[in-house]
């Protein structure tokens, strides 16, 4: 069970890097933010799956907290 948190760690923090790498390019960012929610996502289904209690409110729940996080970083590189 404490390998599946490290592979969260290591998506994390990999998409942090990549962000912080490509503060030339808001556009990059942005990339690298929908790749990082999306690996997130999978991370999060595989998970559950693994360990038989992926339910549809769950896989809400990831969903919602990956668009939540796209959103906000969005508003805030894309300010006016």
């Amino acid at each position: 069970m404490k390998l599946h948190y490290l592979v969260l760690v290591v998506i994390l923090s990999t998409g942090i890097q990549a962000f912080l790498f490509f503060d030339f390019n808001r556009t990059s960012q942005m990339i690298v933010l929908l790749f990082t929610s999306l690996a997130y996502l999978i991370w999060g289904i595989v998970h559950h799956w693994l360990y038989d209690d992926l339910h549809l409110k769950v896989l809400a729940e990831y969903f919602s907290l990956a668009v939540l996080a796209n959103l906000i970083v969005f508003f805030l590189l894309f300010r006016a």
